[in-house]
């Protein structure tokens, strides 16, 4: 997993005429800061050092004085100096001030003439926590990578990349609680682009703390979710058919393929069911059922040409097995075996012709080559998978 590198910029300091007092320390811390942000903006913050000291002992001066230490204009300006500071200095202290200093503007801004730019201010927090935790993710770091990620959310609550950044630092800390805990908090954001992996990854959370029956009630929904993808509905019939569900899944999918006969999904999810118990020659006749009707079926066609190598591969082993066989009886044995094998090719080759890379194609095709003993041709394709 790749966290997203992208550095988030402080947020614009706002100048509003009369939103700040004009007048003492207030007026040049604002008028410093305002500088000191421009030039930052303008890509020189070096040029900026003697505008953001000037502002920081001017408002370090207002929010002390008797007349303006209850001033909501001074400790806005205050966790926005603070709050810079902190984020270009990487100093937890003054990001610490800063936070306080939010707390305190709020407070006393009761007519919310401030309140722009203190959320300016919570952002230049959030910016400071995110920028921290990808820092945290790059060394490895996944505690702190979820701390932060988690402080960031206090200044941006619900924010998806947020929520999700820091449940995939909980899990790589194996902290599976705190990861499931932010990846419940994203189930119902089926806008998020990631959301698909993270209802697919709830039930194994479950799984790794124990919890069967939460597993596969998400495994479940999961499937409704996104009832097209193979590998979430792959998903929910293992888990049912690994945690003693096999019934209930097989009832399920037949029931559901009475109601709807042509719908080719369901037998295809029939098909894997069964190749899961090991029923080869059942979840073969599953897919040519999808096939019938959808002969261009991806999935459908490689399942297939796998369950019949599969198939041939055990009566194969049969074969071998039975030491009371003559050699023209085994000849003859193995033989009826290439010829049984051979529309294995063609639903592999079915594959190639609709998808020419599909790897899992090509290396079927490989192993029926290489049964069949037509070197050349398992040669060609062996060739065409190192290209890949």
């Amino acid at each position: 997993m790749n966290i997203k590198k992208g550095i988030i910029f402080t947020a614009i300091f706002v100048s509003a005429g009369s939103l700040f007092a004009q007048t003492g320390n207030i007026k040049k811390a604002q008028t410093n800061f305002q500088k000191y942000f421009e030039v930052k903006q303008a890509g020189t913050p070096q040029l900026g050092t003697t505008y953001i000291t000037t502002a920081k002992e001017a408002i370090d001066a207002a929010v002390v004085h008797e007349k303006t230490k209850e001033s909501a204009e001074a400790w806005t300006i205050y966790s926005l100096v603070y709050g810079n500071l902190g984020a270009d200095n990487n100093s937890e202290e003054d990001i610490n001030k800063a936070k306080e200093a939010i707390a305190k503007a709020r407070s006393l801004d009761t007519d919310k003439k401030n309140e722009e730019n203190i959320k300016n201010s919570e952002h230049n927090l959030y910016a400071y926590n995110f920028n921290k935790g990808v820092a945290a993710w790059d060394k490895q770091d996944y505690p702190g990578a979820y701390n932060a990620f988690s402080d960031a959310l206090t200044y941006m609550p619900g924010d998806t990349t947020l929520t999700y950044y820091a449940g995939i630092a909980a899990v790589q800390s194996q902290d599976y609680q705190k990861g499931l805990e932010k990846y419940l908090a994203l189930v119902d954001r089926k806008d998020y682009s990631e959301h698909k992996k993270i209802v697919k990854d709830i039930p194994n959370l479950y799984l790794s703390l124990s919890d069967t029956t939460n597993a596969l009630k998400y495994a479940r929904e999961a499937a409704k979710m996104y009832p097209e993808d193979n590998e979430i509905a792959n998903q929910n019939i293992n888990y049912n058919i690994a945690l003693g569900n096999t019934t209930g899944i097989m009832s399920e999918l037949k029931s559901q393929i009475e109601k709807e006969p042509t719908n080719k999904t369901l037998y295809f999810y029939l098909g894997i069911a069964e190749s899961s118990l090991g029923n080869n020659e059942t979840a073969l006749e599953a897919y040519k059922k999808a096939l019938e009707i959808d002969p261009n079926y991806v999935d459908a066609n490689i399942n297939a040409g796998v369950s019949l190598v599969n198939i041939i591969k055990d009566e194969l082993s049969v074969i071998n097995a039975d030491k009371t066989l003559s050699n023209n009886q085994y000849n003859s044995k193995v033989t009826a075996l290439k010829e049984k094998v051979k529309p294995a090719e063609a639903y592999f080759a079915k594959v190639v012709e609709i998808e020419p890379n599909n790897e899992s194609a090509l290396r079927g095709l490989k192993s029926v080559y290489d049964f069949l003993q037509l070197e050349d041709k398992a040669k060609a394709i062996q060739d065409k998978l190192n290209a890949l």
